[in-house]
């Protein structure tokens, strides 16, 4: 096997991780500079990336199916294209939460939300690009803490903010509003510590 076609899968690999980080950088940008009237073309631009991250994972699955040979086990590839392609997702669906409720004005615990997906994908990109020296590398645990340790500043965001919510809100839409939406920059911190989490046991699988 040539060593181009070897490295294809953590290329993918790679190039899913910076679309994530892309479709957070973007809901970043938007909920720290918030414009509803800007909403529809941000759900477009974020449409767009989620789609491009789709199509790859097809691509890359579609020549998985006819390889006899791979650098790591097969299940392995499919399980990671599917749990990183599943970043993006999570991270779309922030945003179509906010314009299905509607939302008119920023919370400030919405901004450190971004905030962390932002570092969490960082991290989860560098994480990847360390992937092809699972065997030898030194660098790699350390990215997977990383985002262990910032999906647990995401619980703890995700926690006080709803109580906080609770605690000085009595309207009915605002308190459904903010927890769905809450819930979904939460949601999207896990989809990115389950990519370190599957990234660790792949290793152990392959050592």
């Amino acid at each position: 096997m040539s060593k181009k076609k070897n490295n294809c899968y953590f290329e993918a690999f790679i190039e899913l991780a910076d679309y994530s980080k892309q479709a957070a950088e973007l809901l970043n940008d938007y909920v720290h500079h918030f414009d509803l009237s800007k909403m529809d073309e941000k759900i477009k631009e974020m449409h767009e990336i989620e789609t491009k991250a789709d199509s790859t994972k097809h691509e890359m699955m579609d020549r998985l199916s006819k390889e006899f040979i791979t650098p790591i086990e097969r299940e392995d590839i499919n399980h990671l294209f599917n749990v990183i392609e599943n970043v993006s997702d999570t991270i779309e669906d922030v945003l179509i939460k906010m314009h299905i409720f509607c939302i008119s004005e920023m919370r400030p615990e919405a901004k450190e939300f971004a905030n962390i997906i932002v570092k969490c994908c960082e991290s989860l990109k560098k994480m990847m690009m360390e992937f092809p020296n699972y065997k030898k590398s030194t660098q790699l645990q350390k990215y997977i803490i990383e985002i262990n340790d910032l999906e647990e500043e995401g619980d703890k965001l995700y926690t006080g903010s709803v109580h906080n919510l609770f605690s000085i809100s009595k309207d009915p839409i605002e308190l459904l509003t903010w927890t769905e939406t809450m819930d979904r920059f939460e949601k999207s911190c896990d989809s990115i510590e389950h990519v370190a989490i599957v990234v660790e046991s792949v290793v152990m699988n392959n050592i």
